[in-house]
């Protein structure tokens, strides 16, 4: 299960949500920005109103287009009062707007200028069948992104086709707009407009190559890999001579790229760092078998190496030291995070009243089962631990069937409103919890959650 860093606010902190104000306001000022040079410059037309909506649409639509290529390079600067998975879904949701803006594009021009031959003319000019090019590329990856899930188009594949269309994409809007724009030919437009293509290609370039490049120069090794459950298992890595110190908080994550053998998958993919930062020397990353990359996971071996890029993500409760009691609730392998987060807690002896849910299917689906025990026996934190399971065995003694509400208020305590509340589960046990949290009066604030999806 891949694992991607989500939160329902940036907390209560007054610099993070000054430093999220202020990226906010850059991103508008950026996309924006093409409408301001040209009221600036732009000289009298005699276009109409819906004329030039189209080209100012257009205007808008490629500075956004710019931006997505530096809003999904994992700039930590941008990332980190958001977290990443706030970032991705607002890359997902831009590059829909953005490809109703360029859609618009082509129709208010025909409409404005009463002339339909730049839709439908096969006879037309060069730089605008590269515009129709650019057009389409861009539906195609936002239609894939949107449907990935319905059309059953697994992780590999859809990243392969979303990475090697953007860059052809961003190359044929950019000389598209370059010749057919009037606006372009003013120098400040075409200033912006280099600069927006700069932006983007260094971002890409950065992202794509160049960290790359340099992850690989120092890569990790697999120093254990352990069994934890059916179908689940720890990679535990140990960083190469001389590496900084690797810092970050209990129940973020990072992205692992296994180099091993050679009929093995060298994509990407985000996971849940496991280990506690109290143990600096060891990183490691438990995955559940569950198709496509992770299905080979077993055959990881030690003495194989690793990318390692992070940490990412605001999934963490040393983010929220006003929260004194916490309630951790899991759905099978989501308690990755917040074992975490519990190691942390025990390593640091930290004086806290930590209750967990932990839903899983059956009892070979339970997760660091012994750990998560005696951690339970033990005074600090003051940890107590309740299994739930829908399809138990008969000789199960513990509470049977989905989590919901009823336990939730049952099993919590009276108290539950003034607790941290942490998810970490599939989309729809996340969705279920969050609805049964706030109807036992837990405010929003307080209710932070990791999506276990892309």
């Amino acid at each position: 299960m891949e694992s991607i860093g989500g939160r329902r606010n940036t907390g209560g902190n007054p610099s993070h949500l000054g430093g999220a104000l202020l990226r906010m306001a850059l991103y508008v000022a950026v996309v924006l920005s093409p409408l301001v040079v040209v009221a600036w410059v732009r000289p009298p037309s005699e276009h109409g109103l819906t004329y030039t909506g189209g080209k100012n649409l257009a205007l808008v639509g490629f500075a956004i287009l710019a931006m997505q290529f530096v809003v999904s390079a994992r700039l930590k600067w941008i990332e980190r009062p958001f977290g990443l998975n706030v970032l991705f879904h607002f890359h997902k949701t831009m590059a829909i707007v953005a490809s109703l803006l360029i859609l618009s594009h082509p129709v208010l021009l025909a409409i404005g200028g009463k002339d339909w031959s730049i839709i439908f003319d096969p006879e037309i000019l060069w730089h605008i069948w590269l515009g129709r090019i650019a057009l389409l590329l861009l539906l195609v990856q936002v239609l894939l992104g949107v449907f990935r899930f319905v059309i059953r188009l697994n992780y590999e594949t859809w990243r392969f086709v979303h990475n090697v269309f953007a860059a052809p994409l961003a190359g044929l809007a950019f000389f598209h707009s370059w010749k057919a724009g009037g606006d372009l030919t003013l120098a400040p437009m075409k200033a912006l407009w280099l600069t927006l293509f700069a932006a983007a290609a260094t971002a890409y370039l950065w992202h794509r190559v160049v960290r790359t490049w340099t992850l690989r120069r120092h890569p990790w090794q697999v120093s254990t890999i352990k069994q934890e459950a059916k179908d689940v298992w720890t990679i535990e890595l140990t960083p190469p001579p001389g590496c900084a110190r690797f810092d970050y908080f209990p129940g973020q994550f990072h992205f692992l790229t296994l180099q091993r053998a050679p009929h093995l998958s060298l994509e990407e993919h985000p996971w849940t760092i496991s280990s506690s930062p109290t143990t600096p020397g060891v990183l490691t990353t438990t995955i559940k078998e569950s198709g496509d990359f992770t299905a080979s996971i077993d055959k990881t071996r030690v003495g194989d190496t690793a990318l390692v890029f992070g940490p990412f993500g605001r999934f963490s409760y040393v983010l929220h030291p006003e929260e004194r009691d916490l309630l951790f609730i899991a759905g099978g392998i989501g308690i990755t995070p917040l074992m975490s987060m519990l190691r942390h807690l025990r390593d640091t002896r930290a004086e806290r009243n930590v209750t967990l849910f932990h839903a899983c299917t059956t009892e070979a689906d339970l997760v660091f089962h012994d750990e998560l025990a005696a951690m339970a026996r033990a005074t600090a934190p003051k940890l107590t631990l309740v299994h739930v399971l829908n399809k138990p065995s008969d000789a199960w003694m513990g509470e049977r069937g989905v989590l919901d509400e009823e336990k939730i208020k049952r099993l919590a305590g009276a108290e539950i409103a003034t607790r941290g509340c942490y998810v970490c589960a599939p989309p729809a046990l996340i969705h279920k919890t969050i609805r049964a949290l706030r109807a036992l009066g837990v405010p929003a604030t307080r209710i932070h959650f990791e999506r276990f999806s892309l």
